[in-house]
């Protein structure tokens, strides 16, 4: 089985309320909590799109949403056709989404624009406007628009947000950026993007009175071909930023990164430039062997995973102070062409820069990318990872992965003694279909997040989000793939398709000491 993940992890370093401020471990005289999750299906005044595998930014409850595949004509999307051609029927030209669309799931507007009309519309403006420094202005965006318009026509990008802008890394799909045609090539893309998450949503709204400052800070464009990728995610941490995970896939070929790739950017206003410069590299594996002997790599690296969660998680730095960190959970393919079901923890600032946890076993369960969200509580300094349903059933089948699941994935990591365990409930999704898999987590505005030196970690900050007075809001899970079994193995009605559904997640915490 061949299968691509959602987008990777919404990063968000903005969102909610983040003045609770912490950076050291637990200490001995809290209480000690457990975790409670409730996941239930909403009605929204009006129905968003159905995205899997797509880009997604939050700016004050607002959702801005592109890329991804979709359903098309008898439902292309969903499931690709496992056993089909990857570079023709397996995944249809004609699902990938060309929209660009900003939604709010309380009170149901929904506002979009296409790719084409928005290109259309910028060239339009600039042939037509009487200042010069505002067509110029125009002229750059639309070319760089054109140039990198695969940003907004792929499928499964890696992506991150901070503060008011979403960074996008690689990403898979046709060559062509007229995808209607399904005579095409597929490819992993090498650009790289910075978007400003507002003005983009006022564009969505057909507001074109911007300033030629909003123009000229709605985009960065630029390429690495290091950073050839989908199936992985991008973090920020700090300064920096990280590419865990993926692979570049190039049919009938496809090498893993089997790292993680450490990376900074720098960006141009007068070029609307983007410039990724990796300066560092973690894995098991020489990095001379990464570049030059990538399919032996391939054979051996435990770093060879993609399409797996792979999550914002915490570790004791040498300092014996709290760092964010990374940490996959799972994620596929083994060589025997398997589920992992092991951990690894990546620690740059530690004493090594990763640690792989041989005594963590998922048990083949929740293996594939899912809407996940951790929150850490500094009582017992516990992490709770959360991994709502996807791929991963616990059973076992010989030359694929177990079927999709609606069970509830939970795993614990103490960051004071490196203990991890992991446990599932059933029925996170209340229903006879299947959910998860390729679907988003989307925080509700109201949650804090951890923060360590100032900056985000990815983790709901459970001291300053839960009380005790009951269930809290914590967010939302939307879009995804929609399996009407579990076991489709392919798209189309009464297989799989995109889903549209949005759920709303909540939680709440129990002393248990």
């Amino acid at each position: 089985m061949f299968a691509f993940s959602s987008i990777s992890l919404l990063f968000f370093a903005c969102g909610g309320n983040d003045d609770a401020s912490t950076d050291t471990n637990a200490k001995d005289d809290k209480p000690i909590y457990d975790y409670s999750i409730s996941i239930e299906a909403i009605q929204p005044k009006s129905e968003p799109p159905a995205l899997q595998s797509f880009a997604i930014g939050n700016h004050d409850g607002d959702w801005l949403m592109f890329a991804g595949r979709t359903n098309a004509d008898n439902k292309d999307g969903g499931l690709h056709n496992i056993n089909g051609d990857y570079a023709g029927g397996s995944f249809p030209p004609v699902s990938f989404n060309p929209f660009i669309y900003v939604y709010n799931p309380e009170t149901g507007d929904q506002s979009l624009i296409n790719y084409w009309n928005l290109l259309n519309t910028i060239r339009f403006i600039a042939d037509t406007t009487g200042n010069t420094e505002l067509k110029s202005t125009l002229t750059l965006v639309s070319n760089k628009l054109y140039e990198y318009g695969h940003v907004f026509r792929c499928s499964n990008p890696e992506v991150t947000q901070d503060g008011e802008y979403l960074y996008l890394v690689g990403g898979y799909g046709p060559a062509k950026l007229d995808s209607s045609d399904v005579q095409v090539a597929f490819k992993t893309f090498d650009h790289i993007a910075r978007i400003h998450i507002p003005t983009l949503m006022q564009i969505a709204n057909r507001n074109w009175d911007l300033s030629i400052a909003r123009w000229t800070d709605l985009f960065r464009f630029g390429r690495n071909s290091t950073l050839t990728c989908t199936g992985g995610e991008v973090f920020k941490i700090g300064d920096d930023f990280y590419l865990a995970g993926g692979h570049n896939f190039h049919n009938p070929d496809q090498v893993y990164l089997n790292c993680v790739y450490k990376f900074n950017v720098t960006q141009n206003a007068s070029d609307l430039s983007l410039t990724a410069t990796v300066t560092d590299t973690i894995s098991d594996v020489p990095l001379d062997s990464l570049r030059n002997n990538p399919k032996w790599v391939d054979s051996t690296s435990t770093f060879r995973r993609r399409d797996g969660p792979i999550v914002p998680s915490l570790y004791l730095g040498a300092d014996g102070r709290l760092k964010a960190g990374i940490t996959f959970y799972a994620g596929v393919f083994t060589y025997a062409f398997g589920a992992w079901n092991d951990a690894i923890h990546i620690t740059p600032e530690g004493e090594q820069p990763y640690r792989t946890d041989k005594t963590y076993n998922q048990n083949n369960c929740n293996v594939y990318s899912c809407p996940d969200f951790g929150i850490y509580d500094t009582a017992g300094g516990i992490l709770h990872t959360f991994l709502p349903g996807g791929i991963g059933n616990g059973k076992t089948n010989p030359n694929s992965l177990s079927g999709f699941t609606n069970t509830l994935g939970h795993a614990t990591y103490n960051v004071n003694d490196n203990a991890s365990s992991f446990d599932t409930s059933p029925g996170a999704f209340p229903s006879t279909y299947f959910y998860g898999a390729e679907a988003e987590y989307i925080p509700s505005i109201n949650v804090s997040f951890y923060r360590i030196n100032g900056h985000s970690t990815g983790l709901i900050d459970a001291a300053a989000t839960f009380t005790d007075d009951g269930h809290v809001t914590l967010g939302y899970i939307y879009g995804g793939i929609e399996a009407f079994s579990d076991s489709p193995g392919t798209y189309g009605p009464k297989n799989s398709g995109a889903s549209n559904k949005v759920w709303k997640v909540t939680g709440k915490r129990v002393e248990t000491e």
